[in-house]
């Protein structure tokens, strides 16, 4: 591959990226037509349910016109009607949600291989420790999962959320209680090779001038010869041989590649484990709207590109792997 090229130019992205297109035409377009037949029933039921909502805050107004007490000769039925509709209003926009990632994510993921939608599994959270991309990050849970295989290889993809426990001490009453707090999310991406790693390799974000404050147990810094991948990442390793095998020409051109769609994203390399954080806010597998027509090439398409890169990675490493054997 030419040092020069872009990636959208890489013939064997563009040949993917055609396959693509076909599979798109004939099961990923009928689906969305499918959804979109749904979302206009979810989004009728939706304007039937705030039209309720707005004639029930009319009466509401005029009550609270005539003074507090109108409102208390209704005996509480205001509130509750209230409640009830606001809880119907949001029906249909948490039934489509839900609805749509399950029939149409796996859709998409099934090009690359066999997949199925998963919701909240539990995580493998010994891994998670020993890939040392998750430190004080507080407990971890998972959301949208897809789990299977890519080309004989088990990965998951799943996002997650992390939390702090704090222990919350209330003097008046004298209990406890536990308050949790959010302080990350993200996509988690993990594969079993069918090769072990001899030792364990980190890529992690460049962090400036406090790179040399950063440490990692038993894992040294590692030089790469890209200038445009040193910019992003850092690379620690308690193998620097096996390091510059891993890590190819190729290896860091998806990488870096990886990190213009996603700027907080590291890799761990360890024992027969690849696994791949991403830390971002923003909902990976989001590929419908509900205010909005579901019919959208160009979302699906991106989504296709995220999942692109991530099983190019592995498909690097196991190139690499068998170069090391």
């Amino acid at each position: 591959m030419k040092e020069n090229l872009k990636f959208e130019e890489n013939t064997e992205y563009l040949n993917t990226r055609q396959n693509f297109e076909t599979y798109y035409e004939a099961e990923i377009l009928p689906a969305l037509k499918k959804a979109e037949n749904i979302r206009k029933k979810y989004m009728s039921a939706f304007v039937v349910m705030l039209i309720l909502i707005l004639i029930w805050l009319g009466f509401a107004l005029h009550k609270l016109g005539q003074g507090l007490s109108a409102l208390r000769e209704g005996n509480g039925y205001y509130g509750l009607a209230g409640c009830l509709l606001t809880l119907a209003v949001c029906w249909p926009l948490f039934g489509y949600y839900r609805r749509s990632k399950e029939n149409l994510l796996p859709l998409i993921a099934r090009f690359f291989g066999d997949f199925s939608y998963v919701y909240r599994p539990d995580l493998p959270l010994p891994l998670l420790e020993k890939s040392m991309l998750f430190k004080n990050k507080g407990e971890i849970v998972a959301d949208d999962c897809f789990t299977g295989t890519y080309k004989d290889l088990p990965a998951t993809i799943v996002e997650y959320l992390t939390f702090k426990r704090q222990r919350r001490r209330d003097e008046e009453n004298r209990t406890e209680r536990f308050v949790y707090s959010k302080t990350g999310s993200g996509i988690i991406f993990y594969a079993r090779m069918n090769k072990n790693f001899s030792g364990q390799t980190l890529t992690v974000a460049d962090k400036g001038v406090f790179n040399k404050i950063t440490r990692y147990k038993n894992l040294q810094r590692v030089g790469m010869e890209s200038p445009e991948f040193e910019k992003a990442f850092e690379v620690y390793s308690d193998n620097q041989i096996e390091a510059r095998y891993i890590l190819t020409a190729v290896m860091l051109e998806y990488m870096t590649e990886l990190k213009k769609s996603f700027p907080k994203i590291e890799f761990s390399f360890f024992d027969e484990h690849i696994l791949i954080k991403i830390e971002t806010r923003k909902n990976m597998f989001e590929c419908t709207s509900f205010f909005r027509s579901v019919i959208n090439k160009p979302r699906v398409e991106k989504i296709f590109k995220e999942f692109y890169l991530l099983f190019s990675v592995i498909d690097t490493l196991r190139l690499n792997q068998q170069r090391m054997l």
